[in-house]
């Protein structure tokens, strides 16, 4: 038995830890790149909004470096599902390619272009989980936190890039004033 069906017989939940167990990864590492010096950035950033959004991307641009490692390495339920998807010939190209699109995201000169890649690249497997067999659904379900993540960080962060209704409307009745201040 090994991370990724841990819970025997529920892939929802065999998923779902298995995405958990990326977080706490890259939280993890986060933290460390953190307190050796890495991300300092985010202090200079003018409000909590964007100091969120900063993490948040942080975040999943090293959940994707973690998820596209593995794939490199060769992690068994990776390579497993790759085959069951019949696309094994692009197994290391897909965990480049996500290494790559994370470190695009974690960095913020190169986080737009990442940010698009990264939602593309995302869109993508939750595209190839869902049709599949019985058990697709369960195997978006990390994909698609990402995504959530994803398009979080970039309301967050970049806020400019949505319409401009949608941010009022999010400010005044979702968000606490909090957050929001300085």
């Amino acid at each position: 038995m090994d991370l990724f069906h841990i819970f025997q017989g529920n892939e929802a939940l065999s998923a779902t830890a298995a995405i958990m167990a990326f977080y706490l990864a890259a939280m993890a590492i986060g933290g460390l790149l953190y307190k050796f010096g890495m991300f300092h950035d985010i202090h200079d950033l003018p409000t909590k909004m964007k100091r969120v959004g900063r993490i948040l991307a942080i975040l999943a641009g090293l959940t994707l470096m973690l998820s596209g490692l593995g794939k490199v390495i060769g992690l068994a339920p990776m390579v497993a599902k790759f085959t069951q998807f019949g696309m094994i010939h692009m197994f290391k190209f897909t965990g480049c390619t996500e290494i790559f699109t994370g470190l695009l995201i974690i960095f913020p000169r190169t986080y737009k272009v990442g940010l698009l890649m990264g939602i593309a690249l995302v869109g993508g497997a939750i595209a190839t989980h869902l049709p599949t067999f019985s058990d697709g659904v369960a195997w978006a379900i990390p994909s698609g936190s990402v995504m959530v993540i994803l398009w979080a960080s970039a309301f967050f962060y970049t806020p400019e890039a949505y319409p401009e209704w949608f941010t009022k409307l999010v400010n005044n009745y979702i968000l606490p004033k909090k957050l929001q201040s300085q």
